[in-house]
């Protein structure tokens, strides 16, 4: 996550915004991955990446701020980079 942060693809901001959407993908990955139908191994498995994700948003809050080098400001006022998509021209392989 800080790897992208210094891309400047997310920031702490969008990590917050986006919070509620992480608890429930740790939830639907933890009910696929328990090998046990019952709630308390689902609970125990979703603890730790909603810990995780936690940590994340406040490492890249600390260590995000500074951008890497050759990854330019995208002039969006949250600081999230918006995505391009180049396509290839038929003629350029010949």
């Amino acid at each position: 996550m800080v790897l992208l942060a210094k891309m400047g693809m997310v920031n702490a901001a969008f990590l917050n915004r986006h919070r509620k959407y992480a608890i429930l993908l740790s939830f639907v990955i933890a009910a696929i991955l328990t090998p046990a139908p019952d709630v308390i191994n689902q609970y125990l498995m979703t603890f730790p990446l909603i810990v995780l994700y936690e940590v994340s948003i406040g490492a890249v809050w600390l260590l995000g701020r500074k951008r890497l080098a050759g990854f330019g400001e995208t002039g969006k006022a949250d600081g999230v980079a918006e995505f391009r998509f180049y396509y290839c021209d038929e003629n350029m392989f010949g």
